[in-house]
């Protein structure tokens, strides 16, 4: 189940990003999160496995119909191409009418992911 990342996420949105490389310091990592919060067309959403919180997706919305995937993040038990790949799917149909891109980080998985609809 995804849903929007809230205030009282904020620890467990923390704990999930800073297993990305780039975010394993608390300086950038505070930095990110911050970003997100800056404006209200970026968003963070948690990703729920059957109990627990199991991955954190990141995105921007550019136009009213193009969405940057920023983040993709899962816990190392849940890392699989079937859970990015459900993350996304998820994502998608609480957003039909947008299309996904990544960066030059993620954009070979949405590729494999958007081959798999």
């Amino acid at each position: 189940m995804l849903t929007q990342a809230r205030n009282d996420n904020e620890k467990t949105v923390m704990g999930i990003l800073s297993l990305l490389p780039g975010l394993r310091e608390l300086q950038h990592l505070n930095a990110e999160i911050a970003w997100y919060n800056d404006r209200v067309t970026r968003r963070l959403y948690i990703w729920r496995g059957e109990e627990q919180a199991q991955g954190v997706l990141g995105v921007e919305f550019l136009k009213k119909d193009i969405v940057l995937i920023r983040h993709l993040a899962l816990t190392p038990e849940a890392r699989s191409a079937s859970h990015y790949f459900a993350m996304l799917t998820e994502f998608q149909k609480q957003n039909p009418d947008v299309f996904l891109m990544g960066t030059l980080d993620n954009q070979k998985l949405i590729n494999k992911w958007r081959r798999t609809l």
